[in-house]
């Protein structure tokens, strides 16, 4: 979760992002703690003379924010759903069910409740499938901070749902939609609060990691007529308001798009949106602050902007090296012509320097590993 302060952003509880324009809080949790979280982002709101702007930047932050807006709103500027459309959103469950009433596609997704009925349909359905949590920061704690876990049989089955629900957390059974990672199409914008669209723009997931079911490492600004009609039908059932991001998968079969999640909130790839003369967080800001007021919405952005985020492509790449899907040198070629970069930047190299830590850190510890192994 992220106010701005002065011009500054200050980062609250993150142990990963480092800025030279930032101020890090190291902090439990904010399901853990959200006593303490009220109390440090009043102490934020009392220093500045007005109100600054709050933005949440996980699921978990959207929940908190949601819950706790009354109390907020004396201190903060920002839009956000109410609570009740905050939850239907987050449970995939009841954000699946609004989709289907508004004859948007879904995945083929079965919910359980036991682990009898997870032995019932395992016997039933074909493989690979993936498990999948409700919600996802709570579920997300089960399969080691993970979307899914792919399963590729009845056993497998069986055994991660029995203990991936030991905790209570509650998980889906879902298909696979056909198609690689370049089938993947979303939508971000900024709707204010009174549910108009403000800005929005379209893109395509070009690479991701983990793999097939992870976050975009490599991605461009496409044209997506299809993706931004479902979208905006998908955010008017919902009486949408504040950032949002939501993605769709193109089933290679027939062409048809089905939902993959609506993030309701600003998402990792700003800087694509930022390159591409849509840059949303500004654009939430302003508006926020009254410096719109003389603005018209924005409708248009730069196409084929390609954006990579360094050190996730570094390891999709490896993933896909080991399992010969994508060699060196076309993954070199893949990355000609980026102009969006998610840690590199001339006037602030903390983010790069602390990813490509993380990387090498990551490199030592499973080289020791292998060596421990041959042990």
């Amino acid at each position: 979760m992220t106010s701005a302060l002065s011009g500054a952003l200050v980062d609250v509880g993150s142990q990963r992002l480092f800025s030279r324009y930032g101020l890090r809080v190291r902090m439990a949790t904010v399901e853990e703690e959200p006593q303490a979280w009220l109390e440090i982002l009043e102490l934020a709101a009392s220093v500045l003379k007005t109100p600054p702007v709050l933005f949440a930047l996980s699921d978990a932050h959207c929940a908190f924010v949601s819950q706790n807006a009354e109390h907020l709103r004396r201190g903060f500027r920002f839009v956000l759903p109410d609570e009740q459309t905050v939850e239907r959103i987050l449970d995939k469950r009841q954000q699946y069910a609004a989709a289907e009433a508004a004859g948007i596609r879904v995945p083929a997704t079965f919910y359980p409740e036991r682990v009898e009925d997870v032995s019932r349909l395992a016997s039933e359905i074909d493989y690979p499938v993936i498990l999948k949590p409700y919600t996802a920061h709570v579920g997300r704690l089960q399969i080691l901070n993970r979307k899914v876990v792919v399963l590729q049989s009845a056993e497998e089955l069986i055994s991660v749902y029995s203990k991936c629900t030991a905790s209570g957390a509650r998980f889906m059974v879902q298909k696979i939609v056909a198609g690689k990672d370049d089938a993947i199409f979303w939508y971000s914008g900024f709707w204010d609060e009174h549910g108009r669209e403000q800005a929005w723009f379209t893109g395509q997931k070009l690479r991701q990691f983990p793999p097939g079911f992870g976050d975009g490492s490599l991605q461009r600004t496409v044209e997506a007529p299809v993706v931004l009609q479902l979208s905006r039908r998908l955010l008017e059932v919902f009486r949408y308001r504040g950032l949002v991001n939501v993605e769709f998968k193109r089933d290679v079969r027939d062409g048809s798009y089905a939902l993959m999640e609506i993030n309701p909130r600003t998402v990792s790839g700003n800087q694509l949106g930022i390159s591409a003369e849509v840059d949303l967080p500004w654009i939430a800001y302003r508006h926020l602050v009254g410096l719109d007021l003389a603005v018209a919405p924005r409708h248009s952005f730069r196409l084929n902007v390609k954006y990579v985020n360094e050190e996730w492509d570094v390891q999709a790449f490896w993933a896909l090296r080991k399992s010969k899907e994508l060699t060196f040198a076309a993954w070199l070629r893949s990355l000609r012509g980026t102009q969006a970069w998610a840690l590199f930047a001339w006037d602030d190299p903390l983010p790069l320097l602390a990813g490509l830590w993380r990387f090498f850190s990551i490199c030592a510890r499973r080289a020791l590993s292998r060596a421990r192994s041959k042990t």
